[in-house]
């Protein structure tokens, strides 16, 4: 690879230690949120019976959600709109919750 300059630049060389550890970590708790999306799709009565639905927003508040008809859990940063008929639970107000408290929330309702 060679840079605007002509340079020969290896991908290697770009990202320091701290971005590499750093996006790592961003991934691993992304997939954290993947496995629990999964874990709620498989366990289908444990979404209503333990989270709390957002039927008739039309704009979601900042905050992390559930997304039935994705199977996804997802973190919201600034309001979003949502079609009408989706199917989402909030499980928490604070979208940077770490992942372990949005565990709990799923697993114990409080």
């Amino acid at each position: 690879m060679r840079d605007s300059r002509g340079t020969r630049v290896h991908p290697g060389d770009t990202t320091s230690d701290t971005q590499r550890a750093q996006s790592s970590e961003r991934e691993m708790m992304q997939q954290d949120l993947m496995d629990l999306g999964v874990w709620l799709t498989e366990n289908p009565e444990m979404a209503p019976k333990n989270l709390k639905p957002i039927r008739s927003a039309k704009i979601l508040d900042p905050g992390v959600y559930y997304n039935m008809g994705t199977g996804m859990v997802d973190r919201i940063f600034s309001p979003q709109r949502v079609a009408l008929g989706h199917k989402m639970f909030r499980i928490s107000r604070d979208p940077a919750s770490p992942v372990e408290e949005i565990q709990r929330r799923v697993l114990e309702g409080k």
